[in-house]
């Protein structure tokens, strides 16, 4: 269930009620969505957002295209009208007799400063989604997730293939370490996260070598650490995936990456 924390709200560029916007979310049948941090009331990689709702659209057959100044006016809109500091912005996008852009604040959590230090525990599953370059709500997929996590106490799952192949995290991206090198899924099995795109460029700029492969869930006892990266999470460290248990935390290569993001999304919203 998604906990709106937002009075005011945005339809195509114009304010609406909690009531109405309550109203329009039950008839979404896309459930293509979008999610953008907000810091110090700042929309963080606000046009790379853009570009893959975009790109969600075009994949599910809508011939439509979102406008990124309407785009980018509509936000600053929502951001206006209401008093949030630090929160993630969904949007939304359906058709009905035309197409429609929500724009809303939902509740949100970020990690604690502690699992920064101490690294996350996750678990794998073996499941995978309809579309992985689709950003889409899939209400099964994420109930038997969260029942799994609580189940477990785990932060995270991360999905296998029916090959025994690793793909990513539940609503993360996932990447693991080699010496000094990172290893990632290839971009046709995962969802192309924000974050982890930045990731990505930010480490081959700074001479941190990410290849990208078919990951066998066998792998995972031979590499020195991972992370998983995610709008809300930057670049959070793993503790452990199962009974596997890293340094992740302490990792050289981990420690540089999280720098490195964390100073470009600081220069995003200075």
């Amino acid at each position: 269930m998604i906990n709106i924390v937002s009075e005011k709200n945005v339809k195509n560029g114009k304010l609406i009620t909690k009531i109405y916007l309550h109203e329009l979310i039950e008839q979404d049948t896309a459930k293509i969505y979008e999610v953008i941090r907000l810091i110090h009331r700042k929309p963080i990689f606000l046009r790379e957002h853009f570009d893959r709702m975009n790109k969600s659209i075009e994949l599910s057959g809508y011939k439509d295209k979102m406008e990124f100044n309407n785009f980018k006016n509509s936000i600053e809109l929502l951001i206006k009208e209401n008093s949030l500091e630090n929160c993630n912005v969904r949007i939304s996008y359906f058709v009905k007799e035309e197409p429609i852009i929500l724009m809303y604040f939902v509740e949100s959590h970020y990690p604690s400063d502690e699992l920064y230090h101490t690294g996350i525990y996750v678990v794998t599953v073996k499941k995978h989604r309809k579309n992985p370059n689709v950003k889409f709500f899939e209400a099964d997929f994420r109930e038997s997730i969260d029942k799994m996590l609580n189940k477990t106490k785990a932060y995270e799952a991360i999905l296998v293939n029916d090959d025994d192949t690793i793909s990513e995290g539940s609503k993360s991206n996932v990447f693991f370490v080699k010496g000094t090198k990172l290893v990632t899924s290839v971009d046709s099995e995962v969802l192309l996260g924000v974050t982890r795109g930045k990731v990505v460029e930010l480490c081959e700029n700074n001479g941190i070598e990410v290849e990208k492969r078919s990951i066998f869930l066998s792998e995972l006892k031979d590499f020195d650490g991972a992370f998983i990266t995610g709008t809300s999470n930057n670049v959070l460290p793993i503790r452990a995936i199962d009974e596997i248990v890293y340094n992740s935390a302490l990792n050289e290569t981990v420690k540089k990456t999280s720098k490195l993001y964390v100073n470009e999304m600081i220069e995003e919203y200075k």
